[in-house]
């Protein structure tokens, strides 16, 4: 990584040559005075450039993510020029800093990780710079910054940003056909240098170079377009504050689809491959699965398999829940009891016994004929009678099954192309088409034939006993699944009805923009919540319920996290707390049951489920995003309705939040408005159920 170090010989250039020239001018100011009075101790009047000062602090101390923010300025404004390079996925950038010191400064950090520096500017004149291996940017500046005085940074660099891997995919990732980024306490740094800790919030602006027919967004409102030399500039502007871990960008191919809906503005931006439609690889028939929770379902036929043995192979197209839903082919001796899947010579199914077992054995107890529980939370691909070989997730389109059936030669076998699926969750099921048996028995492609039975001898059973039945079945026709493209538009269309209902909870919507990101990435599982523009996996618009509950959780956001910034990661429940609270209250105003069901849901979760384990109040910087701190959050919420009444409750939420918008909390000071508003003392409530940990012994 180039870099110019200040430690040893000074570096000469312009800032030298400043401090040279103040010496020469303070020394003939000496000799001036001298000569004026003779024989008095007489003094030059003191060089107003010319002051005591220190460098700021390396971090603002926030025990979870130590290298996470600096002291000694605060940032007000971000201008970020970015050109981003598909080839190579080469991101070259100058951010320009204006910030103000809040102490007599002389030198100060930035955060910024993995890009190689070129030059640091500060108030326009060359800096000493350095990137020790702790990876921050350490800037000397080349006057000292007095208390109070603005001044501005500019940092010229480059590089390929990283990808944040652990726990889970987040920051900057890169993907087919651009790059997303997603927030995360440690994105920030990856592409831009920043004061990253949320208690330092700055306004945005984005000027994003791409390829002449992509699309780049970024936080806020779009405020013009420019192309020259093959490229295309975006201007994005985001006029209130936000922190740098809100800050996010997505650059590629996207539709994007612009309004205006009660005065806010929206841009929702969808990766167009999402609207592709299955079809028919041959002809026009087909089989699909469909979907729905907790179903088994068969599509059967016996064969009779001669001596020498057979074949079956067909093509499938698979949209399934990663570990949690399944494709696989069912095979028993006709009559027997031999059941058991079969491991296909293609390589598509594993034995891999994913996430959904050993716990919907109590939906579907037919599968411990392939699986065992092996009492450590997981399972074996072994069970009472055969062994588990399936497929999940999502094909790259259709794919060719092969199966050898020698096994069985000689006799006849029942065999059952099969999909299963968990108590929730599900994305399009499995579609079949061109079976094949070389014997010529079975062999379908699903078209209409003069009896029009599409299904030509396969046969579907239902549910095998135990299972709950199945809602919907196979079914051999021309129908596909909508495409989920179709199903985000539809879900994002509902943004503006979710922003309406929170803000009657809240108050006003503390954005001049809005919209999403759904850019298809692969892994993703997850949304987040970017300032006025999230990011979401489309895994959540499979079903419309789903999608309206994550939406309402990251546009509460907006609000929790956002406008009012948390004043440290400990603090992570006054942001995922309160918004998980919000889906909560959306499930109530849309009649899909109370928050006090939700409530009992969780405090029916067992005492010595980790679920408990952990303080509220200070999760640890491990599980400061832990789904419980999320549950748990909310239930301190719901704990504090029950203790206050409706009336006083959300009169305390929209204070709290329209008093505070646009400044930095801590649960100390929520502490201290929600007793000061409601006039009681909550100490009790609060120590229950923020600062201990394990199940309250009110459950």
């Amino acid at each position: 990584m180039s870099n110019r170090s200040w430690s040893g010989t000074e570096p000469t250039g312009p800032a030298v040559w400043r401090r040279t020239g103040i010496a020469v001018a303070l020394a003939a100011s000496l000799a001036a005075g001298l000569a004026v009075l003779p024989g008095t101790a007489a003094l030059a009047a003191p060089d107003p450039r010319l002051f005591e000062a220190q460098p700021g602090a390396a971090s603002v101390g926030d025990k979870y993510f130590p290298q996470a923010g600096n002291g000694g300025y605060d940032v007000k404004h971000y201008q970020l020029d970015l050109s981003y390079h598909p080839p190579t996925d080469k991101l070259d950038g100058v951010a320009t800093i204006s910030a103000r010191a809040a102490q007599d400064l002389s030198a100060f950090n930035l955060d910024l990780r993995g890009l190689s520096v070129e030059s640091v500017e500060v108030n326009g004149l060359s800096a000493y710079w350095s990137v020790p291996e702790d990876g921050e940017l350490k800037v000397r500046s080349p006057q000292n910054i007095r208390e109070g005085d603005k001044f501005s940074v500019v940092v010229k660099y480059s590089g390929v940003p990283k990808t944040i891997k652990e726990p889970g995919l987040a920051g900057f990732i890169h993907t087919e056909t651009g790059a997303t980024v997603t927030g995360h306490p440690l994105t920030a740094p990856t592409w831009f240098p920043s004061n990253n800790h949320p208690r330092d919030k700055a306004t945005f602006t984005y000027n994003i170079s791409v390829p002449d027919g992509w699309e780049a967004l970024a936080n806020g409102a779009l405020k013009g377009k420019k192309s020259k030399g093959g490229r295309t500039t975006w201007t994005w502007e985001a006029k209130e504050q936000l922190p740098a871990y809100l800050a996010s960008m997505s650059v590629g191919e996207f539709e994007i689809d612009s309004y205006a809906k009660d005065g806010i503005d929206y841009w929702d931006a969808l990766d167009p491959e999402l609207k592709s439609v299955i079809t028919p690889r041959n002809g026009n028939g087909l089989a699909w699965s469909h979907t729905s929770d907790s179903s088994y379902k068969r599509l059967s036929r016996t064969i009779s398999i001669p001596n020498d043995g057979a074949e079956l192979s067909f093509w499938l197209e698979r949209d399934t829940e990663p570990g949690w839903d399944f494709a696989f082919v069912e095979a028993r001796t006709a009559g027997a009891e031999d059941w058991t899947t079969l491991k296909d010579t293609t390589g598509h199914a594993t034995d891999d016994t994913g996430l959904a077992c050993p716990a919907w054995h109590e939906v579907h107890p037919f599968l411990k004929h392939y699986q065992t529980d092996d009492g450590e939370g997981g399972c074996t691909a072994e069970g009472t009678s055969g062994k588990w070989w399936a497929a999940s997730g999502t094909s790259d389109g259709w794919e060719k099954w092969e199966f050898d059936l020698s096994a069985y030669k000689g006799t006849d076998v029942e065999l059952s192309i099969t999909y299963a699926s968990d108590i929730n969750g599900q994305r399009d099921g499995v579609l079949i088409e061109d079976i094949i048996v070389s014997t010529d028995e079975g062999t379908t492609s699903f078209e209409n034939d003069r009896n029009r039975d599409r299904l030509e001898g396969w046969t579907i059973p239902g549910a095998p006993e135990g299972s709950p039945g199945n809602e919907d079945d196979w079914e051999a026709g021309v129908s596909t699944p909508v495409s989920i493209g179709a199903r985000v538009e539809k879900g994002l269309a509902r943004q503006p009805e979710i922003i309406g209902f929170l803000a009657d909870n809240f108050g006003d919507y503390p954005a001049e923009a809005a919209g999403g990101v759904v850019s298809g990435i692969d892994g993703l599982g997850f949304a987040l919540e970017s300032q006025s523009r999230p990011t979401y996996s489309e895994d959540w618009f499979y079903d419309p319920a789903s999608a309206d509950s994550m939406m309402v959780h990251e546009l509460a956001h907006q609000w929790f996290g956002g406008s009012l910034s948390i004043a440290s990661w400990r603090d992570a429940w006054l942001a995922d707390g309160f918004a998980t609270y919000a889906q909560w209250l959306w499930n109530e105003e849309q009649d899909l049951g109370k928050a006090q069901d939700a409530f009992e849901f969780y405090g029916g979760i067992p005492a010595d489920d980790p679920f408990w384990d952990l303080r509220i109040s200070d999760p640890g910087a491990e599980r400061v995003f832990d789904a419980s701190v999320q549950a748990r959050g909310a239930m301190v919420l719901h704990a504090l309705r029950e203790e206050l009444g409706d009336d006083t409750f959300f009169g305390l939420l929209k204070s709290w939040s329209t008093g505070k918008a646009g400044k930095v909390v801590s649960t100390k000071q929520f502490i201290q408005f929600a007793q000061e508003y409601s006039g009681q003392d909550l100490t009790e409530l609060f120590d229950t159920w923020l600062f201990t940990p394990g199940k309250p012994g009110a459950l």
